[in-house]
C-alpha cells in the first residue's frame, strides 16, 4: 500500500513538472511569434491626398516639396535642407515643412534599391525662403539625376493635385509650424479697389501664368502706374479672385484663388510694390451678375464675364 502511494505521488510530480515545462515553453515563444508577426506587417509610406496648407507666421517660411507621378527617375528621391535629412519621395508624393527664413541649400539624392550607399547630393538648389510665404519645390530629372525646381503657386497646386504625402520617415529638420496670427485690431477698409477683368487677364477658364495674355499683363501694369500717382505710400495690398458659377464649385474655387495667386506673382516679380501682397479666392460666392441663368451657353458665359475677375484693395496714403 506504501509503494503505491509512493508511485502514485510520483506521477502526479512528473505530470506536474511536465505541465509547467510547457507553461515555459509556450512563454518563451510568444515574443518570439509577435516579433516575426510584426515583421511581416507592411510598412506603410503614403498618406493622405494633398490639401491647401495654412499661412505661417512670418517668423518662419513652408517649402512643399513633390514629384510628379510620371517622375522618369527610378527610386526615392531623399531630400536635404542644409546637409540635413529631411524626407525621401516617392513618384506622385508629397512633403512639407517649416523652416527658418533666410538662404537655404536644398540637396537632392537618388536612391535606388541595391544601389551602393551614397555619401553626396546629386544636385543642390539655392533657395532663399521668404518670410510667412510657402515655397513649392518640385523633384524633376537632369538624365539620371534628381534637381530640386522651385515652381509658381498656381502651377504647383494644379499639380499636386491627386499626389499623396510622404509619411515613412521623420524629417530631421523641420521645425513646428507657427500659425499666421491675426491682429489684434480690426483690418482698415482699403483706401480704394480696382477691379481686372479675368477675360482680358487670362484664356478662358485658365488661371496660370501660361495662359496670361499680352493684354492682362499689360492691364496690370497700367494698374501699377497708376498705384504710383495714387498713393505716397502702400502698406497692403489684397488681391482676391473671383469667378463665375458655371460649373462645378470646386473647380471655380481653385481658379478664384490661382488667378490671384498669379496676378500676386507677376506683381511681385515686377518689383513695384514693396509691401505685403496677400490672397484670397471667393469662388463664385459673390457675383456682380446674378441673372444670367446656370446653363454654360455662349450667352451665359457672355453674361458672366463681370463675375470672372481679380479685385485689388490698396491700403496706404494716398496722395
Amino acid at each position: 500500500m506504501k509503494t503505491q502511494k509512493t508511485n502514485l505521488f510520483s506521477c502526479l510530480m512528473l505530470g506536474a513538472l511536465l505541465l509547467a515545462g510547457c507553461a515555459q515553453t509556450t512563454t518563451r515563444q510568444t515574443p518570439e511569434l509577435s516579433k516575426e508577426r510584426r515583421s511581416l506587417e507592411p510598412i506603410v509610406s503614403l498618406g493622405g491626398s494633398f490639401k491647401a496648407l495654412p499661412a505661417v507666421s512670418h517668423t518662419q517660411s513652408r517649402v512643399v516639396l513633390y514629384r510628379d507621378a510620371q517622375s522618369a527617375l527610378t527610386g526615392a528621391t531623399s531630400v536635404f535642407l542644409d546637409e540635413r535629412y529631411h524626407a525621401s519621395l516617392e513618384a506622385g508624393a508629397w512633403s512639407s515643412l517649416c523652416y527658418k527664413t533666410g538662404p537655404v541649400e536644398m540637396g537632392a539624392r537618388q536612391m535606388r534599391v541595391g544601389s551602393s550607399p551614397k555619401d553626396l547630393p546629386d544636385t543642390i538648389t539655392a533657395l532663399t525662403l521668404m518670410p510667412g510665404q510657402t515655397h513649392y519645390v518640385r523633384v524633376q530629372s537632369n538624365g539620371a539625376k534628381p534637381v530640386l525646381q522651385p515652381v509658381a503657386a498656381a502651377q504647383a497646386l494644379q499639380e499636386l493635385a491627386g499626389t499623396r504625402q510622404q509619411i515613412h520617415t521623420v524629417s530631421r529638420v523641420a521645425i513646428d509650424c507657427q500659425p499666421e496670427t491675426a491682429p489684434a485690431v480690426v483690418a482698415p477698409l482699403p483706401d480704394q479697389t480696382y477691379t481686372l477683368t479675368a477675360d482680358t487677364l487670362f484664356a478662358f477658364d485658365r488661371a496660370d501664368r501660361a495662359a496670361m495674355t499680352d493684354a492682362g499683363t499689360r492691364a496690370i501694369d497700367q494698374l501699377l502706374s497708376r498705384l504710383s500717382q495714387d498713393f505716397s505710400r502702400i502698406d497692403r495690398v489684397h488681391l482676391i479672385g473671383h469667378a463665375d458659377p458655371l460649373g462645378k464649385a470646386e473647380r471655380n474655387e481653385r481658379l478664384a484663388i490661382e488667378r490671384a495667386l498669379t496676378v500676386r506673382e507677376h506683381i511681385m516679380r515686377s518689383g513695384a510694390v514693396a509691401a505685403p501682397i496677400t490672397v484670397e479666392g471667393r469662388g463664385s460666392r459673390d457675383p456682380v451678375v446674378s441673372s444670367c441663368g446656370k446653363p454654360a451657353t455662349p450667352q451665359t458665359i457672355a453674361c458672366n464675364q463681370p463675375n470672372r475677375r481679380v479685385t485689388v484693395e490698396v491700403i496706404g496714403v494716398r496722395r
